[in-house]
């Protein structure tokens, strides 16, 4: 599918896959659940959309379409940093 902005048409897919530090095992219990909520949250904002997101115990994988203004580096800034600092005032384990 073929995404138009006034001045462009695009179609870019994007991967991303992350780690927690040291690739520590502490995507368990509730934090997954939440984590896709605050994904699904945050995207739209950025006038994005998830395709698909898997979440495992130490890595999460994300595939999703956004626009070209926003570049890969800021998307995945934005992401990390808004649910890095809500996942950890919401379960302060992760501190």
């Amino acid at each position: 599918m073929i995404r138009r902005t006034r001045h462009a048409a695009y179609q870019i897919r994007y991967h991303f896959v992350w780690v927690p530090k040291y690739r520590r095992n502490v995507l368990v219990g509730d934090i997954p659940e939440r984590l896709t909520v605050l994904l699904h949250q945050k995207s739209p904002e950025m006038g994005g959309e998830i395709i698909d997101l898997a979440i495992q115990p130490d890595h999460v994988h994300l595939f999703g379409i956004f626009p070209p203004t926003v570049a890969p580096h800021q998307i995945m800034h934005r992401l990390k940093g808004y649910t890095a600092f809500t996942l950890r005032n919401e379960f302060p384990h992760l501190k």
